[in-house]
């Protein structure tokens, strides 16, 4: 299906299936189809027992069938390399432990503005903020235009740490900063997907906790997208978005 793939991301593909990376409820109330022995992946009997099972069989087959057409037409056949990320396309916060290989608990990675796995830093932004927001997380994210765009840090994070030096010199420390964007939390009560737009690299910075930080893209936006993103609404008693002439 992809021109390419790396042993590793294959591996990593196996250990989620042996659920390696669940967390206590998930292994809980999610049945186990796969045990993986020797870097071999055998299914276990209770999926054999459902495969077994005319009914269950072709409901699964609809499944693979659906996300093998999904993705082919949404990834085409390209290696988009490790994290496996597209540009411009829709991601959850928990899909950058999927597709960056992330061997600790996927559940984990949620509710945090900047979450990382390695030499990857992924940043995670709402551009338009609930206005009941707490003034400490009400960050002063914005896009300045298409090639540049100001991302402040967690409030705890001070240009002293760790996590303040590889984000202010990510370039010279070989940090990966992966920029996750939407414009809002959530439209109609439901959460919104992020839109990855590639990585940035750190040009200026000041301020503590937070530091603001401006970043280069290594992409530059697409005017669709930019305009999509910065251009004002205003929304109806049923919280449905209509752009403004």
């Amino acid at each position: 299906m992809i021109k390419d793939v790396d042993h590793d991301s294959l591996l990593h593909a196996f250990e989620c299936w042996n659920q390696n990376f669940y967390d206590s409820g998930q292994l809980k109330s999610q049945l186990k189809l796969f045990s993986l022995t020797e870097n071999k992946l055998i299914k276990t009997p209770i999926f054999n027992s459902l495969l077994g099972n005319p009914k269950y069989k072709k409901y699964i087959e609809d499944i693979v069938h659906y996300g093998i057409f999904r993705y082919e037409k949404e990834f085409r056949n390209e290696f988009y390399g490790v994290p496996h990320f597209k540009l411009y396309e829709q991601f959850k916060m928990a899909d950058a432990a999927l597709l960056s290989n992330f061997r600790k608990s996927h559940s984990s990675y949620r509710g945090s503005g900047l979450l990382t796995n390695g030499k990857d830093y992924f940043l995670y932004i709402d551009l338009h903020k609930e206005v009941d927001v707490e003034k400490r997380l009400n960050y002063q994210d914005e896009i300045v235009d298409t090639r540049h765009f100001q991302w402040q840090t967690p409030h705890t994070t001070a240009q002293h740490t760790n996590t303040g030096q590889n984000i202010i010199y990510n370039k010279n420390r070989g940090i990966n900063l992966h920029l996750f964007v939407r414009k809002y939390k959530q439209i109609d009560g439901k959460n919104e997907p992020f839109i990855y737009i590639g990585k940035g690299n750190a040009i200026r910075f000041e301020g503590n906790n937070p530091i603001t930080v401006q970043l280069e893209l290594e992409n530059e936006l697409p005017v669709k997208l930019f305009t999509e993103f910065t251009k004002k609404v205003w929304s109806s008693p049923r919280r449905r978005l209509f752009f403004m002439n």
